[in-house]
């Protein structure tokens, strides 16, 4: 059974993109090592949001997950030229359960906020790991949406300085 993990990073004041969707605010703070390579070996599948796999050609790396299966939770159509990626319109639930049936890997939920907040309000979220960036943005994206009540639940099990004065809290 998959453990089915997130692993996002945010401003101070808890926003992981300003109101336009650019992550260019938290760019600075890519470079810091938070285990990332270590992470990302555990992982079998990525899980996104549609807004999440639309930004990706922006931020040109190219695809970042190559050699994993990914998944995208939209309600729109569409179909990826990329090699083991699947658009996922059956919703929450039925990808909750589908996700738990694998058996290759962990499972990341790359982002976006409401889809984290989904995820943790259907109970489907093992473990949170989020990075925080010492940047106040003021507006943009919340991390998570604010009527988010299964929230409350969430236990922090430790608290790690990095570089430039990212935290990484899990």
């Amino acid at each position: 059974m998959a453990v089915i993990r997130g692993l996002i990073a945010a401003s101070l004041d808890g926003y992981v993109a300003d109101p336009d969707g650019s992550v260019e605010a938290l760019a600075p703070f890519v470079s810091v090592d938070h285990g990332y390579q270590r992470f990302i070996e555990q992982v079998g599948t990525v899980v996104m949001g549609r807004r999440t796999y639309d930004l990706i050609p922006s931020l040109g790396v190219g695809w970042p997950y190559a050699g994993k299966r990914a998944l995208v939770l939209t309600s729109g159509r569409g179909s990826s030229v990329r090699e083991k990626t699947r658009f996922w319109t059956d919703g929450l639930t039925a990808l909750v359960d589908y996700l738990r049936d694998l058996d290759d890997g962990d499972v990341w939920v790359v982002g976006g906020g409401r889809l984290m907040a989904g995820m943790i309000e259907a109970g489907a979220l093992d473990r949170l790991e989020l990075l925080v960036a010492p940047v106040l943005l003021g507006e943009g994206r919340s991390l998570f949406p604010k009527a988010s009540p299964g929230l409350r639940g969430m236990r922090l099990n430790g608290v790690e300085a990095l570089e430039r004065g990212v935290v990484l809290l899990d």
